[in-house]
């Protein structure tokens, strides 16, 4: 069966083509490693499927060893004899290099490896997430046991993962601090979602209390704990910076726990509650990460800036703002003979939202793509390149690219700036001339809209002018589809002209035209539901 069966299998499941002209055999270690795998993985389902209620604990445990067992020495390939140094594991490759290049950032494919592993061991039973009772109906005492090894395997895994493909070109200490952080919050986060899903309505109050530590004291003290990780080799709002790589982990597990709360079958006041703040605090950080790295024009940032023309900040805010469609209300008859089981000590059941219901499911992602368009518009007029750079510890060291010489140097800079090292090709010095042409007349229009960049007065009361004039549109917009009362025909035929008036004079400013977009566009169609009197 060794070389019937299980050679080729082998040879198949590590990329060995026979037919290929430079043909390789799988090497022995390699059959040995998946063959004890895939005896493990079958062994444990087979237990998994016939005793669901529980038996079989040697078999289960051997056959999780051997699970492991055949992982590693899988993974180990190079480290046996017959092997040489420079010759890695085609497992490993499969995973670690499929999107990346670089040996620093596939190191973080043994986060990917970790996660695997850990949702594998979930599914065939040894790390069992849902209580286990005996046949006398005695209380499962190893749950939260088994909850802590999936939550550190699993969430330690993504987050060193996110944190290599983010920062594995920064020193050490960066790297560390932000990656220590960032697993704390992962395991945290995983547990508090697996026990979101799958505790009982009357158990609740223990997620709670980890929601709320999660919330409110770990994810302030941690990020504080991430800033003593500053360097001088990104923006920490940036691709590569502490913060934006913290965001993104706590993020991700916010939203994680929000998607599984919202998946339970027995929902209450409280569920909803804390999965509405958790969907929230998901896209918050997803919009702090999308404007911290390309900015509000693209201006200052190396690479893709523009989609057809489109900032990729506002494609990426359009693409985001849909988390907030997770966002639940209480209009389901069910709540209401089940929202008094939730605990009886909580005295706050989290963002109860009482009147969204599914006639205005939308109105959250309409008021929150508005809200980010308008506040991004008064930061790019009032706040931009007022010194906020010099408070080093939450803005970074760097200046705001106000004109063309700030372009050029950011652009043609050293490897410091553009992360590009000093010989560059033709082909890369022609590739930056396209860039720098776009992004200097992103960088002339935008600070020319700001007070504190522009020449002159006049251009930022232009663009504030522009601003004001679409709020009308975007009010009557959000307060129809949040109440469902349509305004009247002529303030909606009034207020449409000043949406065009603000995409002609607000040109510097991309999130001010989106809004004045967004205004025209919902306006347009609100008189097609208008009755005209």
């Amino acid at each position: 069966s060794v070389r019937l069966v299980l050679e080729p299998l082998i040879g198949l499941l590590t990329g060995h083509n026979s037919t290929a002209f430079y043909a390789t055999s799988p090497k022995f270690s390699e059959i040995i490693g998946y063959s004890a795998a895939l005896w493990g993985v079958s062994v444990l389902s087979m237990v998994n499927h016939y005793l669901p209620s529980g038996g079989g604990e040697v078999w289960k445990r051997v056959a999780a060893l051997t699970l492991i067992m055949g992982l590693f020495v899988s993974f180990s390939t190079p480290a046996f004899p017959g092997s040489t140094s420079n010759e890695p594991s085609d497992l490993f490759l499969s995973v670690s290099s499929s999107m990346v290049v670089d040996s620093e950032v596939a190191t973080g494919g043994w986060g990917l490896v970790s996660a695997f592993l850990a949702v594998l061991l979930a599914l065939t039973g040894p790390l069992e997430l849902r209580e286990m009772k005996d046949s006398a109906g005695r209380k499962d005492s190893r749950q939260f046991l088994r909850l802590m090894i999936f939550g550190l395997m699993f969430g330690c895994g993504l987050a060193w993962f996110i944190v290599m493909q983010s920062m594995s070109k920064d020193v050490f200490i960066p790297i560390f601090v932000t990656a220590f952080s960032c697993m704390v919050m992962s395991t945290l986060g995983t547990v508090c979602a697996v026990m979101g899903y799958f505790l009982e309505t009357q158990e609740f109050g223990e997620v709670e209390q980890i929601a709320n530590v999660w919330a409110v004291v770990a994810f302030p003290v941690f990020f504080v704990i991430s800033s003593v990780s500053l360097s001088a080799h990104a923006h920490p709002f940036g691709i590569g910076g502490w913060a934006s790589t913290y965001l993104s982990v706590c993020g991700l597990f916010a939203g994680a726990f929000c998607i599984l709360v919202r998946m339970r079958k027995d929902k209450t006041s409280t569920t909803r509650g804390y999965g509405n703040v958790s969907c929230i605090i998901s896209w918050l950080c997803a919009m702090i990460v999308i404007y911290g790295r390309y900015g509000i024009a693209g201006v200052g940032v190396v690479g893709v800036t523009t989609v057809v023309g489109i900032p990729v900040s506002i494609l990426a805010t359009l693409c985001s703002s849909p988390i907030l469609l997770l966002l639940e209300g209480e209009d389901s008859s069910s709540s209401k003979h089940t929202h008094q089981r939730s605990s009886a000590k909580s005295k706050w059941h989290g963002l109860v939202l009482t009147k969204l219901t599914r006639r205005n499911w939308i109105a959250p992602l309409l008021i929150g793509t508005v809200g980010v368009f308008v506040t991004a518009s008064l930061y790019a007029i009032f706040l931009r390149g007022c010194g906020l750079s010099k408070f080093s510890f939450l803005f970074g060291t760097y200046d705001v690219i106000t004109n063309h010489e700030d372009v050029f140097s950011h652009i043609f800079g050293s490897k410091r700036t553009t992360g590009i090292g000093a010989l560059d090709d033709v082909a890369t010095m022609a590739q930056k001339s396209v860039v720098h042409t776009k992004t200097m007349i992103a960088a002339a229009r935008l600070s020319g809209s700001g007070i504190w960049t522009a020449k002159s007065i006049l251009g930022p009361f232009m663009h504030l002018v522009g601003l004001v004039a679409t709020l009308p549109s975007l009010q009557y917009l959000v307060k129809h589809s949040w109440y469902g009362k349509a305004p009247l025909f002529g303030k909606v035929v009034l207020a449409l002209p000043l949406n065009v008036l603000a995409i002609i004079i607000g040109r510097g400013i991309p999130s001010l035209v989106a809004a004045a977009t967004i205004g025209l566009i919902g306006g347009a169609l609100q008189l097609t539901t208008v009755k005209n009197p």
